[in-house]
């Protein structure tokens, strides 16, 4: 079958549903396109905005960074510096005390340059002082502290140093790896407190910032609670994210936006995290609206469903079932409508057509009706003179032979035989009578072959002896069996007749033992009984056969059969439930 055959093999509504679905379809994948396009679109925005931000705020960063550096790096050439450090002993008390106090106002301007500076200090070995903005200004040489700045700090690490969990960005001059002894060590402490506030100040709502130095795992700083599944991922973020970039991360079920901005002025880089679910308002709209129109899209589908099988579907299955119901034979059907639409017009046609085959099949069976009794009664009328041929000849040669004993008792069958002949008329008989007389029939044929043929009749099964059957179906099997099987047997022929009920139908069988059947013949003789050709004068098993036919139709008739004995059995099929028992 091809895709032509298959489509207009299909049902109309089917069909119709189909139709709008491939109507509905596109209208729905451009709606969900222009939805998932803006979308996109939307989180697009958001992405570059949240990169546009982490690079800003870095930015920020590396400027306050840069400043302090370059601020640092200018002690490298202060007077002040150098003559307390290299050269305190050749300066007067008033000199050192002028160099002192100006580095001191030096470190106060270095601690307010940047919010993130906790403090400054100046650290001068050769004088045994450290000058600090802090408000005691100047204070006996912290030994240990300049010790802890005088490591080296690794290139990984630039420009910060961590002492006892503290954060500094020193210059130590002349720098150590030079292996001279430091003229001084100029320091600024980083107030971590301020840097996570400011930090604070760059997240949004439900989300966080670390900084993280770039060659290491190390949190610089962080801004509020950071999910420890995050935290510990910060590694594989520093090393699978390219530079600047940003990618989603999973974690415990929630999805986070991470960006990722690295410094252009130090080793470390910025790292903002961000709930999918706090920056993706629109893209929840977005979702909102393609769940709306999926279930618009499904809820029309189904109103048009519903709408074109009430209006069209269930009419035309209505009017389906009726033509069945039509082809059954129940023709006294009347449809009811109440729209005065396409369908109504179909159901007043359709009750007016079943009106009218109605009314012509009742015309039919009744001219079909006639038919089957008149030829019944010409069936009828060909056996009895068939019967009669064969009874003046047994009484001649009966006369012949002077038999006077079963002559007497000839005439005595045959005069019930006559009586049964002529004073029922009827089309049907009860059985008892119709079995009284194919057994007069037989007694009869065993007068005349009682050396060579021996006859058996069965009795008539109890409660069945007042069913009516048709008259004369019985004796002209019983005559068959004499005249074409057993009559040219010169002895041993053996006859019996049986009757038994099966299921719902009574089965009258007539086996004979005769010679003359073979596979061929029986097959011709079945297909004589089944052939649909006017039998003309024909006689016997056929007429019996039509009468049954007639009467009963298919569920009557007769069967042909090859019997034990190696003979023909014929079995006589009579529905019982035809008869009224």
């Amino acid at each position: 079958m091809n895709l032509e055959e298959k489509v207009t093999s299909i049902r109309l509504f089917p069909k119709l549903l189909l139709s709008f679905l491939l109507v509905l379809a596109p209208l729905y994948v451009i709606g969900v396109q222009i939805n998932l396009s803006g979308s996109k679109n939307v989180k697009q925005e958001i992405e570059d905005s949240l990169s546009s931000r982490a690079g800003l705020y870095m930015e920020m960063l590396d400027n306050d960074l840069e400043s302090v550096l370059f601020s640092l790096q200018d002690f490298i050439v202060d007077d002040d510096a150098l003559g307390l450090g290299m050269a305190v002993s050749i300066m007067s008390d008033i000199e050192k005390t002028q160099a002192i106090l100006r580095l001191k106002e030096r470190m106060d301007n270095l601690a307010r340059s940047s919010n993130f500076i906790k403090e400054a200090a100046i650290f001068i070995p050769l004088i045994d002082r450290t000058i600090s903005s802090k408000a005691d200004a100047i204070t006996d040489f912290d030994r240990e502290q300049f010790q802890g700045l005088l490591q080296e700090i690794k290139p990984r690490d630039m420009p910060f140093l961590e002492w006892k969990d503290r954060l500094f960005i020193p210059l130590v001059y002349p720098p150590v790896s030079m292996g001279k002894n430091p003229v001084f060590t100029v320091m600024v402490e980083i107030s971590k407190p301020e840097l996570d506030s400011t930090l604070a100040r760059f997240s949004n709502k439900g989300g966080g910032v670390m900084l993280v130095g770039l060659s290491t795992d190390r949190v610089i700083a962080s801004a509020f609670d950071i999910p420890d599944e995050l935290f510990e991922k910060r590694s594989d973020l520093m090393k699978e994210s390219k530079k600047n970039a940003l990618q989603t991360v999973s974690i415990e079920g929630d999805s986070y936006l991470v960006a990722r901005e690295d410094s252009d002025a130090s080793e470390m880089s910025l790292i903002m995290y961000v709930p999918a679910k706090n920056v993706n308002p629109a893209l929840r709209t977005h979702s909102y609206w393609l769940i709306v129109l999926s279930i618009a899209s499904a809820i029309i589908v189904i109103v048009f469903s519903i709408g074109i099988y009430r209006m069209i579907h269930r009419p035309l299955i209505r009017l389906l079932h009726s033509f069945r119901r039509i082809e059954k034979g129940e023709l006294n059907l009347t449809l009811q409508y109440p729209h005065k639409d396409e369908f109504g017009y179909l159901y007043g046609r359709f009750n007016a057509m079943a009106k009218q085959l109605n009314i012509l099949v009742h015309e039919v069976y009744e001219q079909k009706y006639r038919a089957q009794l008149s030829e019944l009664r010409h069936l009828q009328s060909q056996i009895n003179p068939h019967f009669l041929y064969n009874t003046y000849f047994i009484l001649y040669r009966m006369a012949q032979l002077e038999d006077n004993e079963n002559v007497i008792r000839l005439t005595k069958h045959l005069g019930e035989y006559f009586q049964f002949i002529t004073r029922d008329g009827a089309d049907e008989v009860p059985l008892g009578k119709e079995a009284h007389h194919a057994r007069t029939y037989m007694e009869i044929q065993i007068i005349r072959f009682s050396r060579r043929i021996e006859a058996n009749f069965g009795k008539v099964p109890e409660g069945l002896e007042n069913m009516l059957v048709p008259r004369l179906i019985l004796q002209p099997i019983i005559e068959n069996a004499y005249n074409h099987s057993l009559e040219k047997r010169p002895k041993d022929g053996w006859l019996n007749v049986e009757m038994d009920v099966y299921g719902d139908h009574l089965v009258i069988s007539v086996e004979d033992n005769g010679q003359e059947l073979t596979p061929d013949k029986l097959e011709e003789m079945r297909n004589k009984l089944q052939s649909q050709d006017e039998p003309g004068e024909s006689t016997g098993m056929l007429n019996v056969h039509r009468r049954l036919k007639i009467k009963y139709g298919e569920s009557g008739g007769l069967r042909l059969g090859a019997g034990e004995r190696g003979g023909l059995k014929v079995e006589i099929v009579i529905p019982i439930r035809e008869v009224g028992l």
